[in-house]
């Protein structure tokens, strides 16, 4: 058995077909169907059965794939730890999140880690949800952030928080004024609102909110991405709800203020900071977790 058969499989099952693991190790169809092949035959089972045009794992094939899996992860954490002993690095910090967690929990952990470890590199990859939990599995990151809930047993559960997702106007907004009393929703409805969405109970309230106030917004859905309607409402042009992490320093600057709204339902964000359960974090990592929780523990549920 050699590697290059275990990645094979392991490509195939994340992927459910031999053309598209080939086209990403780079191989023909029927080279990768062949080290499939010569490892099944090695194990005396088949790994994969075909159920219309995708492959499934056999019940061999799922008690295998964790093993292969944890080699393959050993192998890049020993290729990585040789590499940074021959640059004369110490370590290096890998994790990925979506861009608003970069903006405000990475952006605030990064400073602090690197006073205190000055010689590790850090590597920070923007990303989506989908594509950071296939890049923990890839050993591409050790470290993941992204919105709950994330299903994935292979996965544990480093750190989880719970960010209020609140309303904001720019201080010139004409709701700013009531900023600090209550006010019943409908007042909302005069202003554009501008959508913005991040798990599915918020999405719910979000197009509830933005129906009602399609005639603020001129008859109009305003569905944008949270970077620009941070950007839009500091330019005082309506209201958009964001997690009071991300405002959290317009707010204090005074650029923004907090609406309370009486008789809307609380939201939460639920950051959760995740990584491969078999594979140990290294010292450079345990840091970066360690103050990634201190430095948040405001927010941190468990």
């Amino acid at each position: 058995m050699e590697l290059f058969h275990l990645d094979a499989f392991v490509r195939v099952a994340r992927e459910g077909t031999f053309t598209r693991a080939a086209e990403l190790l780079k191989l023909t169809q029927p080279a990768v169907s062949m080290r499939i092949a010569q490892l099944e035959a090695e194990l005396g089972s088949p790994l994969f059965e075909r159920r219309g045009k995708r492959l499934t794992l056999t019940p061999a094939g799922e008690t295998f794939l964790p093993y292969a899996e944890r080699l393959l992860a050993v192998l890049a954490d020993g290729l990585q730890a040789v590499k940074q002993v021959r640059q004369g690095k110490t370590g290096e910090v890998r994790i990925a999140a979506p861009a608003p967690f970069v903006l405000t929990f990475l952006v605030d952990v990064l400073d602090s880690f690197r006073r205190q470890h000055p010689t590790v590199d850090i590597l920070i990859r923007e990303r989506p949800k989908t594509t950071i939990l296939e890049m923990l599995h890839d050993n591409t990151i050790t470290l993941g952030l992204v919105n709950a809930p994330v299903f994935d047993g292979r996965l544990q559960l480093l750190a989880r928080f719970a960010d209020p997702i609140r309303a904001v106007v720019a201080q010139q907004h004409p709701l700013a004024q009531f900023h600090d009393t209550p006010m019943p929703v409908e007042r909302i409805y005069q202003h554009t609102i501008f959508r913005v969405s991040m798990f599915p109970e918020m999405t719910m309230v979000m197009d509830e909110l933005v129906e009602q106030a399609r005639q603020g917004s001129g008859g109009a859905v305003i569905a944008v991405p949270m970077v620009m309607a941070l950007k839009l409402v500091l330019d005082g042009q309506g209201i958009t709800f964001l997690p009071e992490s991300y405002v959290k320093s317009a707010v204090k600057s005074g650029e923004l203020v907090f609406l309370t709204i009486a008789d809307m339902p609380r939201l939460m964000s639920q950051p959760l900071l995740i990584a491969r359960k078999d594979r140990e974090l290294n010292r450079v990592h345990q840091a970066f977790v360690h103050l990634l929780r201190d430095r948040w523990r405001h927010l941190l549920v468990e």
